[in-house]
């Protein structure tokens, strides 16, 4: 329901979902954890749909961790994708994608170490067509990226940082997929001082491109978050928060600037 006339208002979805989840200890192989998922869609606009999932991960010689799955996916195009007046395409096709992932992980009960790896190929891929001003379907796309996380303790200051990689391409035409950026990167510091504790979040995104053809490139951007908070009594906490402190001036959508600095 809106106060915006749609070209069409109403669609069914009708799914069902089984999932199975199950553990194995051995002595000479570590423990074994798997998942196996299946899902059946049927949608009064697109038809039936399966989709699932296979997932296992090995715990082994205490600290390590080795974790594998494959997946299906199937997305519908929105509301506003299909029927919003004037911005929208009515002839947009469903996505569907297969994702292939792998990982390793480490701990030692203070720092964990993790390292992830994937790829994903999509077809009919919904995408802002910046030329048009209306989405589209890529007709197939691919993603691959890999993504470092590390939590630890660091000089009593509790450390979370992860950074990641990431490529796209439109197999069609050989181009970047718009709106993603190739690199980004978080570091977040958190500490307390008896009743005070203290953070600190920064986010750093690379370049990317707004539009299918490649022509209007975004720079990059890097912000900083700045938070703290006194426990005056057992019960009562207040808490404030400074969000992009130094007021980058930032777009992640060509003409949609983001936020300046932002008290809370």
């Amino acid at each position: 329901d809106s106060d915006t006339d749609y070209d069409d208002t109403r669609r069914s979805n009708r799914a069902a979902f089984a999932q199975y989840q199950g553990r194995l200890d051995t002595d000479a192989f570590g423990t074994h954890d798997v998942q196996l998922a299946l899902r059946r869609d049927d949608n009064d606009q697109f038809g039936g749909e399966t989709t699932g999932t296979a997932a296992w991960d090995l715990n082994f010689a205490d600290a390590w961790r080795i974790t594998a799955s494959y997946g299906t996916a199937f997305k519908a195009p929105t509301f506003n994708e299909l029927y919003y007046p004037f911005f929208s395409n009515p002839t947009l096709r469903p996505e569907s994608s297969k994702t292939y992932e792998i990982g390793l992980a480490w701990h030692d009960g203070t720092t964990r170490v993790r390292l992830d790896a994937f790829t994903t190929d999509v077809d009919d891929l919904i995408a802002f067509d910046a030329t048009a001003f209306v989405p589209n379907n890529i007709t197939r796309a691919r993603l691959r990226g890999a993504e470092l996380r590390v939590d630890s303790e660091l000089f009593g200051w509790d450390l979370g940082a992860s950074a990641s990689r990431l490529d796209t391409e439109d197999r069609a035409s050989g181009h970047d997929l718009p709106r993603r950026a190739r690199a980004t990167a978080r570091l977040e510091l958190d500490r307390g001082f008896g009743k005070f504790r203290l953070g600190f979040t920064g986010i750093a995104e690379g370049s990317r491109y707004d539009d299918l053809a490649n022509i209007r490139r975004m720079g990059g951007f890097a912000t900083l978050d700045v938070r703290g908070e006194y426990a005056f009594t057992a019960d009562w906490t207040l808490q404030a928060r400074v969000a992009n402190v130094f007021d980058k001036k930032y777009e992640t959508a060509a003409f949609y600037n983001q936020p300046g600095r932002e008290f809370f």
